[in-house]
């Protein structure tokens, strides 16, 4: 635990002064905690990778597609539960999106990001619905320390109240690392915000770094699955 927090520590200490002076970079590091599912960590590693290739905005689409590419070797290489388990079995959309591509599909467990991407798209129709479900709660769930802070009141079941909290917290509040664009599930935008892009790029590999810290400290949690 000392380790992963320091690693923590260790990464808001490199981030130049200016970034901590103009972000609330102390609730950015409270994306990550407290998960009930694994979404959360795959989620945020995802925008950063994509923000790391040059990306301001991406569909929902565009995220999860990341996320079940990123989560790939780790459910299917190295037998690893993403999650619990309810009654005996995982719930972990993420991880359950995963297995099903494997099932389907005829990738290798060693397939490259570019094959898993490309099996993805060809077999989408598949997975759609562990996709549908991810985008329900996690893209909002991740602000839960930047809306504490501000203490505004927002209804979690409520999609459109979600996306208005949102903005109206970034427009009258504090900067979000992302707003989001209204319209069909997966076709909803996450809209980076440049101040936070620029302190992503600038600090890429240390921000992957921890969140790989995170996820190793949050799998460990559970079994491994049978092989």
């Amino acid at each position: 635990m000392v380790e992963h927090d320091n690693t923590k520590r260790l990464v808001y200490e490199s981030i130049e002064a200016k970034y901590k002076n103009t972000l609330d970079l102390k609730d950015f590091f409270l994306m990550l905690k407290d998960p009930t599912f694994s979404y959360k960590f795959y989620w945020l590693e995802a925008i950063v990778k994509l923000i790391s290739e040059g990306k301001k905005e991406a569909t929902f689409d565009e995220i999860i597609d990341e996320m079940i590419a990123n989560a790939w070797y780790t459910v299917v290489e190295f037998h690893i539960h993403l999650s619990g388990f309810v009654l005996g079995e995982t719930k972990d959309q993420l991880e359950l999106a995963v297995i099903k591509l494997s099932e389907v599909s005829d990738l290798k467990s060693n397939s490259s990001k570019i094959e898993i991407k490309e099996a993805i798209k060809k077999y989408n129709p598949i997975i759609l619905e562990y996709k549908k479900i991810l985008t329900n709660k996690v893209p909002y769930r991740v602000f839960s320390g930047f809306i504490k802070t501000v203490d505004v009141e927002i209804e979690w079941e409520n999609k459109t109240n979600r996306i208005e909290t949102i903005r109206k917290i970034n427009d009258s509040y504090i900067s979000l690392p992302y707003t989001i664009q209204k319209d069909k599930t997966l076709s909803e935008k996450a809209i980076f915000n440049p101040a936070w892009i620029d302190m992503i790029k600038d600090n890429t590999v240390s921000i992957l770094g921890w969140i790989q810290n995170e996820k190793l400290k949050y799998h460990s949690l559970w079994p491994c699955a049978e092989t």
